[in-house]
């Protein structure tokens, strides 16, 4: 009999170690714990009825990584799409740091809604380069999401600047009577 008992604690060991590690795969406790977290597509509603969506292109030269990022996080609100580009003078470790930078922040991450350009473009803003790359950056965001309703290109050298929540309500309306 003592046999019979160990093959049958065996057989209901295995069975239930297989149904935690199944309903601990569900619930994602092994992607935690692991150190991998489980991003989600929180939806932000956008229409009429709701403050506008910014698309932002904030560019810089080599060097600027920091800057960018400092900018991106002084404009930032999960409404808006950020497409972020360094120009061909930066190098590719500028580019992947600034993409580790960027991944670091959590929110950003949940979210979902900021890009570093890949492929460098050349910047000189006396000249057709800057209006080339302004116009590439609109479209790779309106590839990425059409639904924001305006384009705002950024400089790092822009940085003090305050979201749309931080404008006061009277901005909107200077120059206007209302009746």
């Amino acid at each position: 009999m003592g046999a019979e008992k160990k093959w049958l604690f065996a057989l209901f060991s295995a069975a239930f170690v297989s149904v935690m590690l199944f309903l601990s795969s569900i619930s994602g406790f092994i992607s935690a714990a692991y150190g991998y977290h489980r991003t989600f597509a929180p939806t932000v509603p956008r229409g009429a009825a709701y403050p506008p969506a910014f698309a932002y292109y904030i560019s810089g030269d080599g060097n600027d990584g920091h800057r960018i990022f400092r900018l991106l996080l002084s404009v930032y609100h999960p409404r808006n799409r950020y497409l972020l580009h360094i120009g061909a003078e930066g190098s590719d470790q500028e580019r992947r740091k600034l993409a580790g930078l960027v991944s670091s922040v959590p929110a950003i991450r949940a979210f979902g809604n900021v890009d570093v350009l890949g492929k460098p473009d050349r910047l000189s803003y006396m000249g057709s380069t800057n209006i080339a790359a302004v116009l590439h950056a609109a479209a790779v965001l309106l590839k990425m999401d059409g639904g924001w309703d305006w384009f705002i290109t950024l400089s790092a050298s822009d940085y003090p600047l305050l979201t749309q929540d931080g404008m006061p309500f009277s901005c909107f309306y200077v120059g206007f009577e209302v009746i």
